[in-house]
């Protein structure tokens, strides 16, 4: 009888033993990482379009190709935050 319990304290001694790396081990593999790519200026600069209001399509084809030459920045910043993305990102 002492031997079943002795055996059976073990046998749970080692699954405790084993969660227990195991959860070392998960907790070690969970590293946060920036997100890093390149983003689609293209994309970006015609999204824009969909919170914004023009009197005709000429001044929204002007903002887009502005937007693509750089004049408009504060588009791509809120497009980096909107995704998380950080200054990770690359045009």
């Amino acid at each position: 009888m002492k031997n079943k319990i002795l055996i059976i304290s073990i046998v749970i001694l080692l699954i405790i033993v084993a969660m227990l790396l195991k959860v070392s081990r998960s907790m070690n593999s969970n590293e946060i990482t920036l997100p890093q790519g390149k983003i689609d200026i293209n994309a970006v600069c015609e999204g824009a379009l969909a919170y914004m209001t023009f009197p005709d399509a000429q001044s929204s084809d002007a903002f887009v190709a502005e937007c693509k030459e750089g004049k408009h920045p504060d588009v791509i910043e809120k497009y980096k935050k909107d995704m998380n993305l950080g200054d990770a990102a690359l045009i």
